[in-house]
């Protein structure tokens, strides 16, 4: 009876103390609530994504305005030096018509007479046609010389001056590109601060969720060992976090499919670059494409026109080395390795790693391997 006592007596006194040492919550965190900040915390992962590719986007632009802007200066280039010759040349032709001009002024109707008498001394009718034929020549030429000198000078000189104007245009829209990008980055900026904000929120949901269940793990514990009348036992092992879904695959990868993944992982922890397609810096499809260049298959630069290559598949049956996309038109892209895993270069702030794989916030998926 004593025995029995004593064992009543110590189970009351360790479920008090248990109750007594374990804090209470008043305002106790909830499933709920979690999930709710981890859906923020994508939500704003996602921000950043899409504008890191506006910002690939509009580097890619830049790149191409540049481009422009070299081609039309080459023309420019060519167009001063066609003007410069057609001046000389229609310079060197008013010269001598000038000259024909005052040779006509000093002579007076001299060289009319000189026509007449070249004409009229013809020693038969065909010599008079001939001279008349080469006189009439002479004078036509240099009316059509001098008038097309003239307009040839014309036009350069407009052609000229609408490659200064499309070159001028090119330039105002490289600024518009840059203050776009600076607007960007400034917008990005703000949302990286919202970000860390929610995972220190969702840290702290997190902790407190982990000693909220302790603490019932605890009482649970000490009530079943009073109620057996056996030593307690108390359990304080956070339970582990849930994984996210995985997808049914087919376990067997093809040879490429193999060469592609293990390709992928050698970069796992390079930095993630706005336009960088080198181990030195990837964004998410230079990555992609770097990559699959190891197997001899030539991808598109942005993630976008790289959603149009392949074969659409349902993101439910992705396969190991299928690409898998967010955003219509694509805003951000990964590979698939199997497992429930995928590789990307995420954005920007963080570096080349493996993800868990959830279908339900995928877009689209691609198969390009054969």
């Amino acid at each position: 009876m004593i025995k029995k006592f004593i064992k009543y007596t110590v189970a009351a006194v360790i479920l008090a103390t248990t109750l007594q040492a374990t804090p209470t919550f008043a305002n106790p965190v909830t499933k709920g609530q979690i999930d709710a900040t981890k859906e923020q915390i994508n939500n704003f992962e996602t921000k950043i994504q899409q504008l890191d590719n506006r910002i690939i986007l509009a580097m890619e632009n830049s790149q191409k305005l540049n481009e422009e802007i070299k081609t039309q200066q080459e023309k420019i280039i060519e167009t001063e030096a066609e003007i410069e010759k057609a001046e000389v040349a229609l310079d060197n032709h008013k010269k001598v018509y000038s000259e024909r001009l005052k040779s006509i002024q000093l002579k007076g109707d001299q060289s009319v007479v000189s026509y007449a008498e070249l004409l009229l001394s013809s020693g038969s009718l065909s010599e008079f046609f001939n001279r008349f034929t080469a006189i009439s020549q002479i004078i036509e030429n240099d009316t059509d010389l001098l008038d097309g000198l003239n307009q040839k000078e014309k036009l350069l000189k407009e052609a000229e001056k609408q490659l200064h104007n499309q070159i001028n245009q090119l330039e105002k829209s490289k600024l518009e590109l840059a203050s776009e990008q600076k607007q960007i980055e400034a917008d990005k900026k703000q949302i990286e601060i919202d970000l860390a904000a929610a995972q220190s929120i969702l840290q702290n949901q997190q902790n407190q969720m982990a000693q909220q269940v302790a603490q019932l793990a605890a009482q649970q514990q000490a009530q079943q060992a009073q109620q057996a009348q056996q030593p307690v036992t108390v359990n304080t092992n956070t339970p582990s976090a849930s994984t996210p879904p995985t997808v049914p695959v087919n376990v067997t990868s093809s040879a490429s499919a193999n060469a592609v993944i293990a390709n992928a992982k050698q970069y796992l922890g390079v930095p993630y670059v706005w336009g960088g397609s080198t181990p030195s810096g990837f964004d998410c499809s230079g990555f992609v494409q770097y990559v699959y260049r190891s197997v001899g298959i030539s991808l598109p630069r942005t993630s976008r026109a790289q959603q149009n290559v392949g074969t659409r598949i349902s993101v439910n049956q992705v396969q190991p080395g299928d690409l898998v996309f967010n955003g219509s038109p694509a805003y951000h892209v990964g590979i698939y390795i199997g497992g429930g895993q995928y590789i990307h270069a995420p954005q920007t702030g963080d570096v080349v790693k493996i993800a868990s794989y959830d279908p339900s916030r995928f877009s689209s998926a691609a198969r390009i391997l054969p």
